[in-house]
């Protein structure tokens, strides 16, 4: 989502505590508060050690007006902190909810943990480096769990404002791949997921305690109007199909005699 620092550090100045001018050397060797006005119109303040951001400080983004609040480590986000990010048509959603076809525009929050710049924890930090997170997202949708790399990884939860419904379980670079699809009602399905839609062997267990296991089919939806595939490979990473959901029932498990319905799946 935009809030992603530089390889390298783009030309600023460094203004001191009581001083209205700028420092001469910038941040080199510098140590205490200080504020940063940045070319590209970034701003930092906060706390510098020998030239470089660490310790507590706010970073604010000039390209989509985001900001970061929290503790920082050789000039990036790592640790504690609270990111912002603001409702710009013009930018580019990294973080969607996980029905692409509801994507909800762009903004929200993110309070937890960093990692070198991202959110969460690195795919290369030891073991018990925190990872815990959440994302508010602007349509009122939120994920409370773990991250990685800036992507979902771990166990997390994804609440839906629109229908209460929840994805609960075990998410792997920003999507479910197994856990449970509950509803407000109590009912819930308990299976694997792809594209974060059911897939393959699982169980609706229903309000009453009945029980219906079987397996859901996916088929991929092809529009008339979709462009066709792009044959040259350029790295960038392809969105999910959009697919139908097909759930073929194999053993019911009555408790207390009732209906057994299921929810309807489409693209």
């Amino acid at each position: 989502m935009g809030d992603e620092e530089e390889e390298t550090e783009p030309k600023y100045e460094l203004y001191v505590q009581g001083s209205e001018k700028p420092r001469e050397d910038g941040s080199q060797k510098f140590t205490g508060q200080g504020r940063a006005a940045y070319l590209n119109g970034d701003g930092y303040n906060g706390t510098y050690v020998e030239g470089i951001r660490a310790g507590k400080g706010v970073y604010t983004f000039k390209k989509f007006g985001d900001s970061y609040e929290g503790a920082y480590q050789e000039n990036r986000k790592h640790g504690f902190g609270k990111m912002t990010y603001r409702n710009n048509p013009d930018g580019d959603e990294e973080e969607e909810p996980p029905e692409e076809e509801n994507a909800v525009p762009r903004g929200g929050t993110y309070v937890g943990h960093f990692t070198a710049g991202q959110r969460g924890r690195g795919a290369e930090s030891p073991p018990e480096t925190s990872s815990e997170g959440t994302f508010s997202y602007v349509n009122g949708d939120i994920y409370v769990g773990q991250w990685q790399d800036g992507k979902k990884h771990g166990q997390g939860s994804y609440t839906y404002a629109k229908d209460k419904t929840k994805l609960v379980g075990e998410w792997v670079t920003g999507k479910i791949v197994s856990g449970k699809w509950i509803f407000p009602n109590g009912t819930f399905y308990s299976g694997r997921f792809r594209y974060n839609k059911p897939f393959g062997k699982g169980v609706w267990v229903f309000q009453n305690g009945n029980q219906l296991t079987g397996t859901y089919d996916q088929k991929e939806r092809v529009d008339e109007d979709d462009p066709p595939p792009d044959d040259e490979e350029d790295g960038a990473p392809k969105p999910d199909p959009k697919v139908w959901c097909q759930f073929k029932a194999k053993k019911s498990v009555a408790v207390r005699g009732g209906s057994m319905f299921y929810p309807k799946l489409g693209a």
